[in-house]
Order: structure tokens, then sequence, then C-alpha cells
């Protein structure tokens, strides 16, 4: 009877433990924020605008982005910034398609736009590590290929940087675009739902403790003396930076009036490929950084640990439980076990497969939201396994860019 009661404890703890893990990083620590924030003072110095803007480096690397590289570079080039203080450096990654003649046939008319051609396939952070090097701008702007500023967007960046000495890292607020019809794939929906949550939160971490955690690689500025090179093989130069600039002791924070857009997904295969990627720059910056939760606990500490390194152990728990689960099964073949295995199972499976295609709309759209979460997570644990099997070189593919 002793033993019984132990087996079914511990299954009982485990899932406790699973469920606490997830609330944790998805429901209890947002809420904390929110209400630290609400009774957080507001610097209202941000508006004050500098009597010099300081001068700017724009940096991408491109491979194959003949789709969208002629209105990234056109959106630059509109930005309500002084040119004369501008300068765009463009990296290709041996392009294969038009990619380099649209950039030269920019390159004939505006001087501000260093190009070059990479000799070898060399990945994301040689480029940028090489392109900042060709540099003396105060400040780096980095990018990517695929993504658009709204003509005030580098401004709102600077301005944080030109109030505060404290802070040396900005990130902008990426949203989605897209038409109507894309915008009702579940996958374009959750997924702009997400961004807009992850966005929210991370500005009101950088307003509490200036400790925002993580910038979008693809609009961001920061000060040149906080820029360190970036490792070769590093998928996530971003989350890198964000760490690097955190543990110097220096702000990071989110500028959601940097307005920068992006074409949303509607492949979601890619999408999911892309996700897997993320994952495994994650476990490389955790490689990186984990020991910042013992050196400085608070508030990097906390913060890395609550928002993002339980997220990033939540489907190794998961997994470990349903494992134990199984494992408890076969030595008692106990009919309680086995139920909650095929309940299991049934969840995951309802959670994986698209739920408008078999429920009532009303119950699929309830649903939708917690197949987007499953796929994420299935996408996390995945990251781990590519990231434990390979070494990476920081060589990629883009996804594929919508036409709108």
């Amino acid at each position: 009877m002793l033993d019984y009661y132990i087996f079914y404890g511990f299954i009982f703890e485990t899932l406790v433990f699973a469920i606490s893990l997830m609330l944790i990083p998805y429901f209890l620590y947002p809420k904390l924020v929110d209400l630290i924030y609400k009774y957080q003072p507001r610097d209202i110095s941000v508006n004050f605008k500098p009597e010099q803007w300081p001068s700017v480096d724009i940096v991408f690397a491109a491979f194959n982005e003949e789709s969208v590289i002629r209105e990234k570079i056109e959106s630059i080039l509109a930005l309500n910034y002084p040119k004369d203080l501008l300068k765009i450096r463009i990296g290709s990654d041996c392009s294969t398609d038009s990619t380099d003649l649209i950039i030269e046939e920019f390159q004939k008319r505006e001087k501000i736009i260093d190009f070059v051609k990479m000799e070898n396939r060399s990945g994301k952070s040689v480029i940028i590590n090489t392109l900042i090097q060709r540099g003396k701008s105060k400040i780096i702007v980095g990018t990517d290929a695929n993504i658009f500023f709204h003509p005030d967007a580098l401004k709102e960046m600077i301005l944080p940087l030109a109030n505060d000495n404290e802070i040396h890292l900005v990130g902008g607020n990426l949203v989605y675009r897209g038409n109507n019809k894309i915008f009702l794939n579940s996958i374009a929906k959750n997924e702009k739902s997400y961004i807009n949550w992850e966005n929210n939160l991370k500005n009101k971490e950088g307003v509490i403790w200036g400790s925002s955690m993580g910038v979008e690689g693809g609009c961001y500025a920061i000060r040149r003396e906080s820029f360190k090179e970036i490792p070769f093989g590093t998928l996530m130069e971003d989350f890198f930076l964000t760490m690097t600039v955190l543990k110097s002791n220096k702000k990071v924070v989110i500028a959601l009036k940097a307005i920068c857009t992006e074409d949303v997904s509607n492949e979601s295969n890619m999408e999911f490929k892309r996700k897997i990627r993320i994952s495994q720059g994650n476990w490389q910056n955790l490689k990186y950084f984990y020991a910042t939760v013992l050196t400085n606990p608070f508030p990097i500490g906390l913060v890395f640990f609550c928002h993002k390194i339980l997220r990033w152990m939540l489907p190794i728990f998961f997994s470990l439980g349903s494992i134990v689960n199984i494992i408890f099964w076969l030595l008692q073949w106990s009919q309680i076990v086995m139920i909650s295995i095929i309940f299991q199972m049934l969840f995951l499976i309802l959670f994986i497969l698209y739920p408008e295609r078999f429920l009532p709309k009303t119950l699929s759209n309830f649903l939708k939201p917690l197949s987007y979460f499953s796929w994420m997570n299935i996408a996390l644990f995945l990251g781990l396994i590519r990231y434990l099997r390979t070494s990476e070189n920081g060589i990629w593919q883009p996804t594929t860019r919508n036409k709108l």
C-alpha cells in the first residue's frame, strides 16, 4: 500500500511541477511585471530630441533576397534622418539570384551604400562582424533584408540612447503586415498575437529594470563601444548582444514607437523550421550565459531565468514527465496511469492537428492558440536535439518571402 501511494504521489508531483513550470514564464512572471510596471514612474525625458543626431551604420547580411531587397533599401533611404550621418553597409553571402545586381544598381546612385560581396558562404555573424569593422559610426543599427523601416523608426531607436547614457542597446518594435487572407491563417494570426505580447513584456522589463530580455535582430540600435564580436556560428546574434550588454551592467530597452514591419509568413512548414533554428540558437546562448543567473541574480538573472530559461526547459520537463509516466505504467500495469497516458496522447494529437479541420468553429477558435503553443514547444525540443547533434557554421537559407 505504501508503494502504491509513493507511486501515484510521484506522478502527481511530476504533473504539478510541469504545470507550475508552465505557469511561471507564461502567466505568473508576466503578471508580476504588469503589477510592478503599474506603479513604476516613467521617464518622460525620452521625448527630448538631441541637438545633433549621432552617426549611424545600418548593417545587414543578404542571401538570395531579390524579392525584398529593393523595398528594403528604399525603406532605409526614406528614413527621416540626416543622410550625411548615415551609412548603409550590406554584405551578400554569395547570392545566386539578382540580389547583387539590385544592390549595385542602388550603389551607383547612392554614395552612402557600402556593398561587400563575400568570397565564400560565411554566415550572418561573420558578415555582421566584417561590416561593422569597416565603419566608425557612434551607433550601429542591425537589421535583416526582409525588415522594413517606418520613416521615424531610426530616430525613435536613437532617442533613448541620446537621453540616457546608461542605455546601450535599444530594440525596435517589429510588427507583422499582410493582407486579410493571410491573417485569417491560424499560424499567422497566433504568431502576430504572440509577438505583440512578447514586445509588450520586453518593453515593461526595460522600463522597470533596464533589462529587456532580447531585441529583434531585424531592428536594433547599439552603441559601438558595446558591440562585441559575434562568435562564429552564432544563430541568435541579437540575443547574444542583449546579454553581452546586460552583463556589462548597461541597460537594454525597447522603443515601441520605432516601428519596423515584416511580411507575415503563411508557410507553416517554413515558420516551423525557423522556430527550430531559433531554438537551436537559444541553446547556444544558454551555454554562453547560464552563469549570469548566479553571478548577477538581480535583475538580470531573475529576468533571464523567468522569461527565457524556464520557457526553454518546459518541453524537456514535460517530456521527462511523460516518459516517467510510461515507465511506471510498464512496471505497475496500472489502469489509471494507462488512462492518463491515453488522454495525454489524445490532447497532444488534438493540439498538433489543425483544429478547424474537424471541430466546430467556436471550439476550433479556442484550441488554435493551444495548437500554436504545442508546435512552439515541439520546435523548442527539436532545436535542442539539433543543437546537441550538430555544430553550427551560421550559414542560413532565408524563409520564403511573401509577395503582397
